[in-house]
């Protein structure tokens, strides 16, 4: 007798043991996995390495002007446009002149009228000095007089006296003498007048110089001041007529316009902006903010390369022309400012791109470099005595940087605290189901330190890239010099375990390091990362990877591999 299963039940028995079979691929594959220590590896290699400082930065010509108005009124007609070039004294804009043209004609009228006072002053002092020079001849001739009077009265006088003389010896009669009297005393009145006179000439001199040619001298004076002052009303009409036409003041090119025709623009406080003109945008500039932490290291002979998002994998080169005294600082962040100078003979470069900078410091070419997440790992379970044990080993031991203390025990994750300079939390990097991270497998560790790198990150524990934030509109990145430090670097050897090797570093630039010295040779493969093993997990972690825990997907799990 023949049984035979429906359809669901077929597929129930068949579900049923492809769950077992695979239940039991899995305890295969965790069992073979839990039975030894998982090291993700990455292979020493020979290449390039450059130092760099990296920043952002803005272009900008080297000379940009910005043309504006120093008078209010209306626009009324544009002679230059948007990228119009332009030559120095070229008529870019006029303003409506004719209120200024009748200040013009004003300050001309007033300055008229201002002369032809000056004329009536100069007038009235002529009448004035006429009229002294009357009393002057008046004074001359009272002197003359004065001077006639009194030779007639020395006469009479020596007449009188002759006279007296006689008429006591009795040779003159008294007649006679009385006279000679009267003569002299008539002679003597005419002087004593003539003295009067001349004191009156003198006074009427003295009066006329004094008042009259001294008021028409001070109405001259004013006179020529108010003709002055017309003058240089004239003069600034005349130049604010002058300024309703806009000229260049560069040859260069118009960068930005910004007003219209029948626009009206008001010059009260500040002069408004009416085009902003660049000299010449084939030599530019870029100024780029460089953190505190990294202007030590630059200088007028670092090789400067840029690019913008406008031209994508394309580079620029620029030099470096000036290192600005001045910092700022925004948000407590310090930066310096520092002019490099481009070369646009294509004009490709527009002014206000970002320019993506990176500056190198050093460079190195065909050195064996070694992954920065090696210099940071350190075994499970490895202490530093065992670490000690082991370089003496690999005669290793008395190579120790001097001034190290031998008896100090390693503290990982710090470069002076040892030759690890391990992370000091690398428990701490594993997942709470006990695996480690997937981005301890090579290839992501390599991808995400290279985007690090370019990010200007640090990454965790080392004393690589570091990032400031910088002011808006600028930031700076350094990768940091790790130059004489002395490491341990772990390395799978040929059983499959960890071996020490102690080097000295030079240069980095983020996601490797040079050896300068140690016996780390090219093809090697360097520890970057660890599993646990299963001793090692948690209890509660030891679940089957694959069906929910970390380890799916990941080394140790289904298609987990072992990375080395």
């Amino acid at each position: 007798m023949k049984f035979r299963l429906s359809g669901k039940k077929q597929f129930i028995i068949i579900g049923a043991g492809a769950v077992a079979l695979a239940a039991a691929l899995t305890a295969f594959f965790w069992s073979r996995h839990a039975s030894a220590e998982e090291f993700i590896t990455a292979k020493i290699e020979r290449g390039n390495i450059r130092h760099t400082v990296s920043a952002t930065g803005t272009l900008q010509a080297v000379t940009t002007v910005q043309v504006g108005s120093q008078v209010s009124g209306t626009i009324s007609a544009l002679y230059a446009d948007f990228n119009s070039s332009v030559r120095k004294g070229q008529i870019v804009a006029q303003l409506d002149p004719a209120i200024f043209q009748a200040q013009v004609a004003s300050a001309r009228a007033n300055l008229e009228q201002a002369r032809a006072t000056l004329a009536d002053a100069q007038a009235k002092v002529l009448a004035a000095q006429s009229t002294v020079e009357n009393q002057r001849a008046g004074v001359s001739s009272a002197n003359a007089n004065l001077a006639a009077l009194k030779a007639q009265r020395d006469d009479a006088k020596n007449l009188l006296q002759r006279q007296e003389a006689l008429a006591t010896s009795g040779v003159v009669t008294q007649r006679d003498l009385d006279t000679a009297r009267a003569a002299f005393q008539a002679a003597e009145a005419r002087y004593n007048q003539a003295a009067a006179q001349l004191d009156q000439a003198r006074v009427g001199e003295q009066s006329a110089t004094r008042a009259g040619l001294a008021q028409a001298q001070a109405q001259v004076k004013q006179a020529q001041a108010q003709v002055q002052q017309t003058e240089a009303a004239l003069r600034l009409a005349e130049v604010n007529l002058s300024h309703t036409t806009i000229s260049s003041p560069i040859d260069g090119v118009v960068v930005s316009r910004n007003v219209d025709v029948g626009q009206t623009v008001a010059a009260s406080l500040q002069a408004p902006t009416l085009f902003t003109i660049a000299n010449d945008l084939a030599r530019m500039q870029v100024i780029a903010n460089i953190d505190q932490a990294d202007i030590g290291v630059i200088n007028s002979n670092n090789r400067i390369g840029f690019t913008v998002d406008a031209y994508p994998g394309q580079n620029f080169n620029g030099t470096i022309q000036q290192i600005r005294l001045n910092p700022q600082n925004v948000q407590n962040v310090v930066t310096y400012n520092v002019v490099i100078d481009v070369e646009n003979p294509e004009l490709k470069l527009k002014p206000g791109m970002t320019a993506n900078l990176t500056v190198t410091i050093a460079e190195r070419n065909d050195v064996v470099k070694v992954p920065n997440a090696a210099l940071r790992f350190i075994p499970q379970g490895m202490t530093p005595d065992k670490i000690r044990e082991l370089m003496k080993g690999a005669g290793g031991a008395d190579r120790r940087p001097q001034g190290t203390d031998k008896s100090a025990s390693p503290s990982p994750g710090t470069p002076a605290g040892g030759e690890q300079g391990q992370d000091k939390g690398q428990d701490k990097g594993q997942d709470k189901g006990g695996e480690r991270r997937r981005s301890d497998r090579p290839q992501q560790d390599q991808q995400q330190g290279q985007q690090r790198g370019q990010r200007g990150e640090r990454p965790a524990g080392e004393g690589g890239p570091r990032r400031e934030s910088g002011p808006a509109g600028g930031s700076s990145t350094t990768t940091a010099v790790l130059q004489g430090q002395s490491r341990i670097v772990w390395v799978l050897g040929p059983d499959n375990k960890p071996q020490p090797r102690r080097i000295k570093l030079g240069i980095t630039d983020g996601v490797s390091t040079e050896v300068a010295e140690g016996d780390l040779k090219e093809g090697e493969l360097a520890i970057v990362g660890q599993n646990r093993t299963a001793d090692a997990r948690p209890q509660g972690s030891q679940r089957p990877p694959g069906f929910g825990g970390p380890g799916g997907g990941g080394p140790g799990g289904f298609g987990g591999g072992r990375p080395r």
